[in-house]
């Protein structure tokens, strides 16, 4: 079988879009609800598309590092301007964090650098530490005010 050169990639791929583009004129002449609908006019909205994004890439890697963390975090900045959430609630829900994250750490602290048998401990705190993950950017994405 041969593979597909380069060029008729891009013949292929030029004649998909310009297929969205017919079809998307026809449902926008057709429907009340516009294939084309997206607001472009909020700019403020990237930064929270690029945050949300990088937080569910992390939240859902099958690896896990503390590094990883900065991909999301070095983005929150530009979006905390447009979150309406409370101080006590930011900081029960970064308390929670940081503690689920600690705990998760403690764990692997003790199985690498003590060499416990703390697999279960692991696990265990992996799934809070996930579900913390989920309320916190559920949270951020309830009270984002566009």
């Amino acid at each position: 079988m041969d593979i597909l050169s380069f060029k008729s990639h891009c013949i292929v791929a030029f004649l998909f879009r310009i297929t969205l583009v017919v079809y998307s004129n026809f449902h926008d002449k057709s429907f009340n609800v516009l294939y084309t609908d997206v607001d472009y006019k909020v700019k403020s909205d990237l930064p929270f598309a690029m945050f949300t994004q990088a937080m569910v890439m992390v939240i859902y890697n099958s690896v896990l590092t503390s590094q990883y963390f900065f991909w999301y975090l070095s983005l929150l900045p530009l979006c905390l301007p447009n979150v309406r959430m409370s101080i006590k609630r930011s900081l029960c829900l970064g308390s929670i964090w940081i503690l689920s994250q600690g705990l998760w750490l403690l764990f692997a602290y003790l199985l690498e650098f003590q060499g416990l048998n703390t697999f279960t401990y692991i696990w265990l705190s992996s799934l809070l530490f996930f579900v913390v993950n989920v309320k916190v950017l559920n949270d951020i994405i309830i009270y984002y005010k566009y």
